[in-house]
């Protein structure tokens, strides 16, 4: 939990400090979406590498190896003096929790066994007030000499200190060591997983729309000032905080899909208030919402597919949430595309398109899921 409370922290961090590092070194949106895109891939390639790694070889080498890469990219872009030295800080950090996630939600599947979606609820309800913490963070260090850099500074102690109570810990041995690779590639080539990890794109897209261009909206069409706009996009993590709360509540009474269907639908819902009416009011309740009713909807989903073959809930953790990053990445390109030929509100609008997209997506996972089954 105190890991999860400054995963939070580092991944709230870019959307707040987007403008800012665009003024900076004098960027367009295309080119500062890239502080996004490059932890993303990354984090893509390291949740795979960490799946893989994790099952064959062993869990507490493989989280030893992503702590420490993600400490040490956190100090990198804490002291970058150009881009290129904050994409590089970003890459390492993105890998490392990557190949941290992979083997810690393999773990946690491990020790819960059919309630792994209500367990990854309650592990990562402290995420919501990790990544609560840093607009107001971002903000107050926007008005100081340090500035946006001072983010990752303090995030960097914070994981470290997290890291160590997180290694103290007794790591089961996992299950699917004697796993062959074949037997591990076909376990997520399979529909479902494959299914599951378009939905968590579609959150992740969600999350860069209320995470990350959110301040960038105030700001621009609205007339907040850049301190201002970057503590509101708090509104969207207080609601993240309060449903991971009311998730792990819900997911004792619901069954898993039903409750994924229903907190995506109703984050649909938000998504559109947000990007379709024009008025700060309406767009913090909107966001604010929109974090509640999605906070258990990650945590459930990915609980689906790695409970779908526990034998490799590494590699099935791995492909899904490296679905997600390289979808996020994707998504960064194309909001800040047309964030630079249009508008950052046309930017948000893709938010409730990938939703509903994901909301098409998860029916049919439901579906297959059941038919497989009754086989």
């Amino acid at each position: 939990m105190p890991f999860y409370f400054t995963v939070g922290l580092v991944l709230a961090i870019p959307g707040p400090s987007l403008e800012a590092v665009r003024a900076d070194f004098n960027l367009t949106y295309v080119l500062v979406v890239l502080t996004l895109i490059v932890p993303a891939i990354s984090y893509a390639s390291g949740t795979i590498a960490g799946g893989l790694v994790a099952d064959r070889l062993g869990r507490r080498s493989t989280l030893t190896t992503g702590v420490t890469l993600f400490v040490v990219g956190l100090l990198t872009a804490g002291l970058s003096p150009a881009l290129g030295v904050l994409l590089l800080g970003a890459c390492l950090n993105g890998f490392g929790f990557g190949l941290t996630e992979s083997p810690l939600t393999a773990t946690i599947s491990d020790v819960a066994g059919d309630e792994t979606g209500r367990a990854m609820t309650i592990s990562q309800m402290p995420f919501g007030f990790g990544a609560l913490m840093a607009p107001p963070l971002v903000g107050a260090l926007l008005q100081t000499p340090i500035g946006w850099r001072g983010g990752y500074l303090t995030a960097a102690l914070l994981v470290m200190l997290a890291s160590a109570v997180l290694l103290s810990a007794r790591i089961p041995a996992a299950p699917g060591l004697r796993a062959t690779g074949g037997a591990l590639v076909s376990a997520f080539m399979r529909p479902v997983p494959i299914l599951l990890g378009a939905v968590v794109i579609g959150y992740f897209g969600m999350q860069l729309g209320l995470g990350g261009f959110l301040a960038a909206y105030l700001e621009a069409d609205h007339g907040f000032t850049r301190s201002l706009a970057a503590t509101l996009v708090a509104a969207f993590w207080i609601g993240i905080s309060l449903g991971r709360i009311i998730g792990a509540w819900l997911a004792l009474r619901l069954q898993a899909y039903d409750l994924a269907l229903g907190s995506l639908g109703l984050s649909l819902l938000c998504a559109v208030v947000v990007a379709g009416v024009p008025h700060p009011v309406a767009i913090l309740t909107a966001a604010a919402l929109a974090g509640l009713v999605a906070g258990p909807l990650f945590t459930t989903v990915v609980g689906i597919g790695v409970r779908y073959r526990p034998s490799a809930a590494g590699m099935i953790a791995g492909f899904m949430l490296a679905m997600g990053g390289t979808g996020f990445a994707g998504l960064s390109l194309l909001a800040g595309a047309v964030a630079d030929a249009h508008s950052v509100r046309a930017a948000v609008v893709l938010m409730p398109v990938t939703l509903g997209i994901a909301f098409l997506l998860l029916l049919l996972a439901r579906r297959r899921h059941t038919a497989e089954l009754r086989l």
